[in-house]
């Protein structure tokens, strides 16, 4: 049987020297994420190698679920607070299980 959950996968690098301050804003943006109907899960994750690289695990209900994150508040006041301390472009993308 399919698992219908969305599940999404953000990667992120932070510019040099903003790591810890990106950290604090993906912890708040994390403890709002999952107090939303619909999150099954919300972690984000710091690299050991590079503290620069961040990766954010979403499980959610539905699209609409996942959407409604996306529109929220507190998600734009975590894009407000991260986005100048991105490198690069943040890469978001939804899947769905297979196997």
């Amino acid at each position: 049987m399919p698992d219908p959950h969305v599940h999404v996968v953000t990667t992120m690098l932070a510019r040099p020297h903003t790591a810890e301050q990106f950290a604090a804003a993906m912890r708040e943006l994390v403890q709002a994420g999952r107090r939303l109907p619909g999150n099954r899960r919300f972690e984000a994750w710091q690299g050991t190698g590079d503290p620069r690289e961040f990766v954010v695990l979403e499980v959610w209900d539905s699209d609409d679920a996942a959407d409604a994150h996306l529109g929220s508040a507190h998600t734009e006041k975590a894009f407000v607070a991260i986005g100048p301390l991105l490198e690069l472009p943040s890469a978001l993308v939804r899947h769905v299980r297979v196997a």
